[in-house]
């Protein structure tokens, strides 16, 4: 008896023994798995810290660079920024990071990225700048972030921009003056009331739905249902997004800068014996040039005057037409092209565009932007506009008209109303926040981005 409960006691004792033992190893697997999980899962966590923290180096030196052009909207022809890859202008000459520049706008980086500007959190940025051409009239910035002296392209992270000065044609409406919308108005490009010529800061009224920011010196009023993450500025905050008043008298630059363009490469229009000139743009990118005097001595936007023989002109390249007399614009636009009077523009009719998106129209008056009193009972047309010292009107205020469907951008010095129809449209063209007319004016001290992505290091 007592030799078989030895026996059961072994066996039992053995049974435990190997029991033990794999349950010895398989907690020891565990552990080792536990371990090596941990290990991976803090590797990943620590490289996902490291590229998290790259890409914000890389937007800091971004937004350096912006702020750079905030404050100097050529410094990438003046300087090479302090984290900005070493320079290889035209000539030969090598140029390092942070030192001055007068080399034009042509150049290579030939060493790569070999310059790193230092953060105070153990982190850098490389950047590396596309000055503005004719064909891209947005700056390129590629911006590298990376762990300080880190060479691992797994960890680094870059981002490809396009950046522009932001342009008078990203407003719906710009004014000297007070703006005013009613409860049945709705707006979709941002609006802007500035300082006048007496030094009076101007206010903005919205009863009605806003999907662009508002801007005023002033103030902003009204009961604004603000959609699309919409926002207001007014005077104790807008020089958190605009910073200086936006000045009237600076848009005159772009009419030196067209009446240029247009006698080199463009269309110049001048002869002091006409009264204006009624260009009629055709949708094959060629438009029709009449030289034009007053009917019985009644201004050209109050009565149709007397023009001449037709001549064709094709919209030229460089978008630029200037007039030194005024000019009356009408029909279906094809290509890019501003056009410029040193004395009022004058809508007569329809205008629209062959292939909306593509094609832009800018029209730029030195004094008053005008509609025309003999203009059709219902008129729509396209453009960013400019009255530069003047109003952006209809010729009169007599509701002898039915419908006037606008849709573009206003910039106005000295306000403006459209009372000539009883029902007036006005719409933003989204196209202007991309598309620009050509030789527009810009905000100096503004940038849009066009373009922001991530690209490989």
């Amino acid at each position: 008896m007592t030799k078989r409960l030895r026996a059961a006691a072994h066996r039992d004792e053995g049974f435990a023994m190997v029991l033990f033992l794999v349950l010895a190893a398989a907690l020891s697997a565990l552990s080792i798995t536990l371990i090596a999980t941990v290990e991976s899962e803090g590797t990943r966590s620590v490289s996902a810290v490291r590229r998290d923290t790259a890409f914000h180096a890389a937007e800091a030196g971004l937004d350096d660079y912006i702020a750079k052009l905030v404050d100097d909207p050529l410094y990438y022809v003046h300087y090479l920024h302090p984290g900005e890859s070493t320079r290889l202008a035209p000539d030969g000459t090598i140029v390092a990071p942070g030192a001055a520049w007068s080399f034009g706008a042509t150049w290579t980086y030939p060493s790569g990225k070999n310059a790193w500007r230092s953060l105070n959190n153990g982190y850098e940025y490389n950047l590396q700048v596309t000055p503005p051409s004719a064909t891209q009239q947005a700056i390129r910035i590629v911006a590298t972030g990376r762990r300080a002296g880190s060479g691992n392209l797994s960890e680094m992270r870059a981002i490809d921009s396009l950046i522009r000065p932001s342009s008078v044609a990203d407003f719906q409406m710009l004014a000297n003056r007070d703006i005013s919308y009613g409860s049945s108005a709705t707006t979709y490009g941002k609006i802007y009331a500035g300082i006048d010529e007496n030094g009076a800061a101007h206010s903005v009224w919205h009863d009605g739905t806003a999907y662009g920011d508002i801007y005023a010196e002033g103030s902003v009023n009204g009961s604004t249902t603000l959609m699309g993450g919409a926002q207001t500025y007014n005077s104790t905050t807008i020089r958190s997004v605009v910073k200086n008043p936006i000045n009237f008298s600076s848009f005159l630059t772009s009419l030196v800068d067209i009446q240029r363009a247009s006698s080199a490469g463009g269309v110049y229009l001048d002869n002091p014996s006409v009264d204006g000139w009624r260009l009629t743009f055709q949708s094959d990118g060629t438009f029709r040039v009449q030289s034009c005097t007053r009917n019985t001595g009644r201004d050209i936007a109050d009565w149709a005057p007397v023009c001449g023989a037709v001549s064709a002109r094709t919209v030229p390249s460089n978008g630029a037409i200037y007039a030194a007399q005024s000019v009356i614009v009408s029909g279906v636009v094809k290509g890019r092209v501003t056009v410029a009077s040193n004395g009022n523009v004058v809508v007569c009719g329809d205008i629209t565009y062959t292939s909306p998106g593509n094609d832009v129209l800018g029209l730029v008056a030195r004094n008053d932007m005008y509609v025309a009193q003999w203009a059709p009972t219902n008129v729509s047309w396209r453009a960013a506009t400019i009255a530069q010292s003047g109003i952006w009107r209809s010729w009169s205020s007599d509701g002898s008209h039915g419908t006037m469907t606008f849709t573009g951008s206003t910039a106005t010095n000295l306000g403006g109303y459209m009372s000539m129809f009883n029902t007036r449209v006005y719409q933003y063209d989204q196209t202007l926040l991309y598309l620009p007319p050509p030789w527009f004016p810009t905000i100096g001290d503004a940038y849009t981005m066009l373009l922001f992505r991530e690209v490989a290091p």
